[in-house]
């Protein structure tokens, strides 16, 4: 003011009386305080503006929130609640602004809430206040009692203490988590029992495997010993061994694409049927493949093949006349004295093709010799490092090896096949047989 003082009578040169000074000054003062004025409302109507828009965006998400929403005061009185909240808990906001929330809560929980606040009030320690979301029950006006989802957190206006509970109804997912619970005690025991099954299943193939050894203990001019261990409860590996007349044996080993049940019911169908050929007009083996390999073919709706390896051997001569259907070679040291893979011929697997010719190979066994076949479960047999028991690594096991009884040489292969995977699971069926030569001399002994 001085300063406008001192310009406004430099301006006039001191010539303004006292009455013209106050009154420019007035009018100076006047035109001053209504512009500033002006502005002054300006901004406060953009703040009421922008607090209005502010409003109306909270006022909306809390009004189309699909989760429940209660404001109360100290007091526990309900000051607001949101559409969500009506509808969840039954009540209108006209029949719930202004009373205790302890309505919306069953006993003993609505008599003790009161104080729980007041001894947060006091100590001002939270208990739930401003913590993760918990399971609380509540109560709808029609009396149901039903479980919810709470988060509560608190807030200040004007120095007014206000609690905020954010409410979600659990009843539909309750629902579902007891149907879900229900379908795996279902699923359980629909488990179990499958399982039971299984293992019903498992004991029935390995009922029909031979497995009383000595499988023929009125011949003492050889002996066989086989073992099969499923990857599963049941598999589609298999082996047999039966007298076709009273100087000769039938031995064979199979492995059928797949697992479990499918490849097992067709394992069943190939013994079956193996059996019924190799019993009927004394033929070779490669006859007899060639018989198996039709019937196969012509019920096989589901694609499936087999690999066989079989033979027939003369315990009386030492004679070995064998076929191969795409099965693994054996190996034996009747040619070398060394145990060698035998030659097999280049042939296609069972139940692929119609009228698929095989041929037959003898090998000539003598007193000490041994046969050893087996399944691909044994050389691809896999350790933690996934090197394969190889075809190599079991050669120069029973080569190195003074084992030739049947049974010993089973041993041999499945305990260096343990040691070799240590506790890596079986991925394939491990199915062997070995067949050792005393002579024909030695059944007068």
């Amino acid at each position: 003011m001085a300063a406008y003082e001192l310009l406004k009578e430099l301006y006039f040169g001191g010539k303004l009386t006292l009455w013209e000074s106050h009154t420019i000054t007035v009018m100076v003062t006047a035109t001053f305080a209504t512009l500033i004025a002006f502005l002054i409302r300006k901004l406060a109507d953009n703040l009421v503006k922008d607090a209005q828009k502010a409003e109306c965006k909270v006022t909306g998400i809390i009004t189309h929130l699909f989760d429940a929403v209660i404001m109360i005061d100290e007091h526990c009185i309900i000051e607001t609640v949101n559409p969500a909240a009506e509808k969840m808990f039954g009540y209108s906001s006209k029949k719930l602004i202004g009373r205790n929330v302890n309505i919306l809560m069953p006993e003993p929980y609505a008599s003790e809430h009161d104080g729980y606040v007041q001894n947060y009030l006091i100590t001002k320690i939270p208990k739930i206040l401003g913590k993760s979301r918990r399971e609380v029950l509540g109560m709808r006006a029609n009396g149901e009692i039903f479980p919810m989802d709470l988060i509560t957190s608190k807030m200040c206006i004007d120095d007014h203490l206000m609690f905020v509970g954010i409410v979600r109804d659990m009843t539909d997912y309750k629902r579902t988590e007891d149907e879900v619970k229900q379908l795996r005690e279902c699923e359980a025991k629909m488990l179990e029992h499958l399982q039971h099954e299984l293992a019903t299943a498992g004991h029935v193939q390995a009922s029909m495997l031979p497995s009383a050894f000595p499988l023929f203990p009125q011949h003492k001019e050889f002996n066989v010993f086989a073992s099969m261990t499923p990857a599963k409860l049941i598999g589609g590996d298999f082996y047999d061994a039966f007298l076709i007349d009273e100087d000769k044996v039938f031995i064979v080993i199979g492995d059928v694409s797949g697992k479990g049940i499918s490849a097992a019911l067709h394992m069943v169908h190939c013994m079956a049927d193996l059996r019924l050929i190799a019993l009927r007009d004394e033929l070779q083996p490669d006859q007899i493949l060639f018989e198996l390999n039709n019937l196969l073919c012509n019920n096989n709706s589901l694609g499936m093949f087999i690999t066989v390896f079989c033979g027939i051997f003369n315990f009386q001569t030492g004679e070995f006349v064998y076929s191969n259907a795409g099965h693994n070679p054996p190996l034996s040291n009747a040619m070398t004295g060394c145990f060698d893979f035998i030659p097999v011929p280049k042939s296609i697997v069972l139940g692929y093709i119609n009228d698929a010719k095989y041929s037959s190979f003898n090998l000539q066994l003598k007193s000490g010799d041994s046969i050893f076949l087996y399944t691909d479960g044994v050389t691809e047999a896999e350790n933690e490092r996934k090197e394969l028991f190889s075809d190599q690594r079991l050669q120069d096991l029973l080569d190195a090896s003074d084992k030739v009884d049947a049974q010993k040489i089973i041993e041999l292969v499945k305990s260096e096949i343990v040691a070799f995977v240590n506790d890596v699971d079986q991925s394939d069926d491990i199915t062997m047989l070995a067949l050792h030569y005393l002579g024909a001399n030695n059944s007068d002994s």
